[in-house]
């Protein structure tokens, strides 16, 4: 594991001594290192963001494609224009990437400008071993400047079998919208609700089949759709959607998590392993509310996706970070980084999906 934060404290420090002192920075600490972070899965090619170092609370696209269904087959021109923008920026468009499977095929990646990727042609199947080598020579950056970085690599494996999710019943409340309390970036705290929510809300009774003798890794993905006209003649419905739920089963308890976010309570992550299911059949009920003033029938996305390990260690520790305080006084959080000689993450995941409409 990588640690990525870097330690603005230690200039202060060394302003303010009285005395001089060599600070001798090992390799470990140098922070101008090439940057992987892509997720795999056996229905697309494989593509990667390959980048310069940069902070992790300014760019984390990992981790919001992973919040999206069927994440890898929306382009990143469409769904993620904004941060397209930023990454273009930072992007490497000269480097040397190769996809290597198995340890016997090797591909080149080609860099793709509009979605800022570099992009291979092979489609991953179950099991498969991928390594990522990627190295940095002369790459003009966009601000005309050129950087050179070390050569790095990162491995994954997929999944062997798609995770086993079965919907065992729906039912349909009345629930009116509640109020939460989040703390805004300036510290202030506000009250905040789901606008765009009904006061219907749908439990789902869902069954998961953990495999035997093996350890698993999850992530339950809920996601709530309707189409809204918001104008008379809006020629196209606008898709209004939420990632979250809620949920009492004890699968969901983190203790690390000791503060809200969003919308989710203190204590709730939809990131969990099978220690609690251990190679069972087991049976919970999750909480989503309907989309209100849909002129189509809203419906909820239900994934259940498997995640190869390092992918779960590092969305664990992204939902940490999200919630701390940023400020020089807290101690580093290390996030969780599987790149030789670099930072970000490879991972790989497999997933069973189910579609279900607001109907009673």
């Amino acid at each position: 594991m990588k640690l990525r934060y870097i330690l603005f404290g230690l200039v202060m420090i060394l302003s303010l001594s009285a005395c001089e002192k060599e600070i001798v920075l090992t390799d470990e600490h140098r922070t101008d290192r090439l940057t992987i972070n892509a997720i795999v899965n056996p229905d697309t090619v494989v593509y990667a963001y390959v980048t310069e170092a940069n902070e992790i609370d300014y760019f984390n696209l990992i981790n919001m494609r992973a919040d999206y269904y069927h994440y890898n087959k929306i382009s990143a021109d469409k769904k993620y224009m904004y941060l397209v923008k930023e990454l273009s920026a930072q992007a490497l468009r000269n480097a040397k990437v190769e996809l290597v499977v198995n340890d016997r095929n090797v591909y080149t990646m080609v860099f793709d400008s509009i979605g800022v990727t570099y992009n291979s042609e092979y489609v991953p199947k179950f099991g498969d071993v991928i390594k990522i080598v990627a190295e940095s020579n002369s790459n003009p950056l966009s601000d005309g400047s050129v950087i050179g970085l070390d050569r790095v690599e990162a491995n994954t494996q997929l999944p062997t079998t798609t995770p086993r999710l079965y919907v065992m019943g729906t039912e349909l409340k009345i629930k009116a919208r509640e109020y939460y309390k989040a703390v805004e970036a300036s510290g202030d705290t506000v009250e905040i609700t789901d606008m765009f929510g009904s006061d219907t809300v749908m439990r789902i009774n869902l069954k998961i089949v953990d495999p035997v003798d093996e350890k698993n890794y999850y992530r339950l993905i809920v996601k709530n759709v309707g189409k809204i006209n918001f104008l008379p003649n809006q020629a196209y419905p606008t898709t209004m959607s939420v990632d979250y739920f809620g949920s009492e089963d004890p699968i969901f308890y983190d203790s690390d998590l000791i503060k809200p976010y969003g919308f989710l309570p203190a204590y709730f992550s939809n990131v969990f392993s099978d220690e609690l299911i251990n190679g069972k059949e087991y049976e919970f009920t999750v909480e989503t509310r309907m989309r209100a003033n849909s002129v189509i029938t809203p419906y909820v996305i239900l994934e259940l996706q498997h995640l190869s390990p390092d992918l779960y260690y590092y969305l664990k520790d992204i939902e940490i970070f999200r919630i701390s305080d940023f400020d020089l006084y807290t101690n580093p959080i290390q996030i969780w980084s599987n790149v030789n000689g670099g930072w970000g993450v490879f991972g790989a995941m497999t997933y069973d999906t189910h579609i279900i409409p607001f109907e009673r």
